[in-house]
């Protein structure tokens, strides 16, 4: 019959071998990631402050073919104010949308959605624009 008592004595060896290992293991993981560093107070994100409540507008080159498509107050208009079909616009160059700075959004992108061209560009009107459109609608 073989002796038992053996057999455990190699395995408590080699697991205490073992727990040695991974505790010198966790140790020298613990001391290789802590630095004795001087910590910098401006590590951190930081948030700049803002410069003015708006961004500042695009500068949008004017071509020469632009077609200009105005929607306002549910309706789509041409540089001159007369009413139009956004279903008729069938051209190569580009189209620019002018909405009103205040529409919601879900109006903005319907908006943007009946007008199908390729290369159509989304902008906003300035307060010219607005007063003569406000002026034209309480005629």
């Amino acid at each position: 019959m073989e002796d038992t008592g053996y057999g455990n004595a190699m395995t408590e060896i080699a697991l205490a071998l073992a727990m040695a290992f991974f505790s010198i293991m966790v140790l020298t993981m613990i001391s290789m990631g802590v630095g004795e560093g001087k910590t910098d107070p401006a590590v951190g994100a930081v948030m700049a402050p803002a410069q003015s409540d708006t961004a500042p507008a695009a500068q949008v080159s004017s071509e020469k073919d632009d077609q200009i498509v105005i929607y306002f107050a549910g309706r789509y208009m041409d540089k001159n104010l007369a009413a139009l079909d956004p279903k008729s616009l069938h051209t190569d160059s580009r189209v620019i949308l002018a909405l009103d700075p205040t529409l919601p959004m879900r109006e903005a992108l319907a908006a943007r959605g009946g007008i199908n061209v390729e290369n159509l560009v989304v902008s906003v009107l300035d307060d010219r624009w607005l007063n003569r459109l406000k002026g034209l609608s309480n005629d």
